[in-house]
Formats: structure tokens, C-alpha cells, sequence
């Protein structure tokens, strides 16, 4: 199994696999109707990165298996999710970075401990930056979801911090590296 994990640049933007390099669902809380081409979405969510890389440092990653992009991982502080208002387990915890997006886009490779394998590793760069807490809503009745299913994370030691959906808010305190 070749996995590589490589954060977001200008370099590789282009590899994020479909529908997440042109997905805004969690940039924006305004509908995007059919009007808007993938081209045009795509560049607004290259413009978002860019804006929260200079405010935040690295919020995403590109999952690798054997060479071919299959996977997505988008993170930052709760203020560049305006979506987050629409979920009834909310809101995250301004102390938390909050995991957006942790999708495996590829479904044949889903269960083969990819995501784990990418899920160490979002965790190992937040705790090596000084965060403290991630949170996330996961989806209780689908594991086709792009935050990740909640057995995933509950296997991680995520704990379920406030449940009022199919999607419960879930936190992990993060220990510091020494």
C-alpha cells in the first residue's frame, strides 16, 4: 500500500479530487445553483485557500494512494466555515480547529485504513502547531459523507460533545508533543 499525504499548495491544487476541488459548501452559507460552472467554483475555492493559508498556515491535504489522488482533508479556525450556523449540534468551540471536509472521494479504496492513516496525520500537524482541540460534525447514518463517518472517529478517541442531529458535534483534546 503506497500512501502519501501532502498539504495544499498552489503546486497540487489541481489534484484535489472531485467534487471536493470545486466544492463551497462550508466557505459560504449562500446556495449555489447550476449557474455557476465547476471552473468558476473551483477558482473561488482556490482564492479561499489562499486567504486562510496566509491567515492560518496549512488547511488541507491531498490523500495519495499509489500515486492517483483519491482523498481530501480541509481544516481551519470555526470563522471560515460560515456553514457551521446550520447544524443543530453546533456551534464548535472557538478553542478547536474544525475539521470541514475528510473525504475518501475514491469508494473502492473506502475501509482500507486510509483514513485512518490520514487522520494521524492531521492530528500529529495540529498537535506540532499548538492546537489544543479538534471538532467536527459527523454523520451518525451515512458513511458516504464528506466529514467522515462518526465510527471512524469514535475509534480515535473523539468524543461525542453535544448531539442534537444526525450529525453530533464531536471533540478531541489534542495532547501536546514533547
Amino acid at each position: 500500500m503506497s500512501i502519501k499525504i501532502e498539504e495544499i499548495t498552489e503546486n497540487n491544487f489541481d489534484d484535489i479530487p472531485e467534487p471536493c476541488s470545486y466544492c463551497l459548501y462550508w466557505q459560504t452559507i449562500v446556495p449555489f445553483n447550476g449557474r455557476m460552472l465547476k471552473p468558476e467554483k473551483k477558482k473561488k475555492k482556490q482564492e479561499w485557500f489562499n486567504k486562510v493559508i496566509e491567515e492560518f498556515g496549512n488547511c488541507g491535504f491531498i490523500i495519495y494512494f499509489s500515486g492517483v489522488p483519491i482523498g481530501f482533508i480541509q481544516y481551519g479556525l470555526t470563522k471560515f466555515f460560515p456553514r457551521i450556523k446550520d447544524y443543530k449540534s453546533g456551534p464548535p468551540s472557538e478553542d478547536a480547529v474544525f475539521l470541514a471536509c475528510f473525504y475518501i472521494a475514491n469508494r473502492e479504496v473506502r475501509g482500507k485504513g486510509l483514513g485512518t492513516i490520514a487522520l494521524k496525520k492531521l492530528l500529529n500537524e495540529l498537535k506540532a502547531r499548538g492546537f489544543r482541540a479538534i471538532e467536527t460534525f459527523a454523520r451518525r447514518s451515512s458513511m458516504n459523507n464528506p466529514s467522515g463517518p462518526l465510527e471512524l472517529y469514535l475509534k480515535q478517541g473523539f468524543k461525542v460533545k453535544r448531539d442534537k442531529s444526525d450529525f453530533p458535534l464531536i471533540r478531541l483534546e489534542l495532547k501536546p508533543q514533547y
